[in-house]
């Protein structure tokens, strides 16, 4: 009896997530659904910021405080950063 519930509530759950990506398809074909606005980054402080973290004045611990940025945001803008400067650090691998 547990097992024939167990499969009606996931079969419940695989019909909404399909309905769920039929309408964002939908908006998206509209135009309406653009997904999750950016985090706005100050890069003149973020530049000065990251010349003191490399010459190992602050830690990327106080990097992130500075720029009230989380750990993700703060390693995805540092690979940005580096990519539009053109600094690729060596790696010992």
């Amino acid at each position: 009896m547990l097992t024939v519930f167990a499969a009606l509530s996931q079969l419940k759950r695989e019909q909404l997530k399909q309905r769920q990506r039929e309408g964002i398809e939908i908006a998206k074909a509209q135009g309406k659904y653009t997904g999750r606005k950016p985090i706005p980054t100050d890069w003149t402080r973020f530049g000065q910021l990251y010349g003191e973290l490399k010459s190992k004045n602050i830690s990327g611990r106080d990097f992130m405080r500075r720029m009230d940025m989380s750990a993700n945001t703060f390693y995805r803008r540092v690979r940005e950063y580096e990519i539009r400067h053109g600094i690729i650090e060596q790696t010992s691998a």
